[in-house]
């Protein structure tokens, strides 16, 4: 039977709430757009998903199925712009070094190293304590999506999307958090932590 008092305890805090979070980004060719204010300009994100493949192995007459190998989809994030075009500026500088914008051309002493970088996501309660926290590690941007202009645009702010694609991540709970979070942290031959 339905019983209101016992889901609104469970529903700890109120819930999670969308609108309670911080992205931020540091190293390798995001090195300029912390500077710029991206934790309050990064209007949404995402907590990224995990997938884990799996591989069919056929056995008198069935299937069965084995954990393959890990995968992480791109993850996007919406920025508003600026009148400098500070952030928009510095991820069209960030690509132009991975790949020239005139030219086929790429820095000779170019490697991954020098433009992966780190971007942070956190969840936040409604008291900003971290819930949970997410670390997406060898950062770095696929796609800027284009910018509408029209005479007609009239009280609103631009904004735009910006794809990235990650190699890996790793997610730690909040001590915030009212039921402290719960840290990734387990035993499969051997120790794994976070997640990779």
């Amino acid at each position: 039977m339905a019983n209101i008092s016992s889901f609104t305890n469970a529903l700890q805090g109120g819930g999670a709430r969308a609108n309670q979070f911080q992205v931020t980004m540091s190293g390798g060719g995001a090195t300029g757009i912390q500077s710029r204010g991206f934790s309050f300009l990064c209007r949404g994100a995402q907590i990224p998903a995990l997938t884990i493949g799996e591989i069919a192995v056929p056995y008198r007459g069935r299937q069965v199925f084995l954990a393959g190998d890990r995968t992480y989809d791109a993850w996007t994030v919406t920025i508003m712009n600026d009148r400098s075009m500070g952030i928009r500026g510095q991820l069209e500088s960030w690509m132009n070094n991975m790949q020239d914008i005139g030219a086929a051309t790429t820095s000779p002493s170019l490697n991954a190293n020098s433009y992966y970088a780190t971007a942070i996501v956190k969840q936040m309660d409604r008291n900003d304590a971290t819930i949970r926290t997410y670390n997406l590690e060898g950062v770095w941007p696929t796609t800027l999506d284009a910018i509408d202009l029209a005479f007609d645009a009239n009280d609103a702010i631009e904004e735009f999307g910006a794809t990235f694609r990650f190699n890996w991540m790793t997610i730690a709970g909040g001590a915030g958090a009212s039921s402290g979070g719960l840290n990734i942290n387990f035993q499969v031959s051997g120790s794994l932590d976070g997640v990779r």
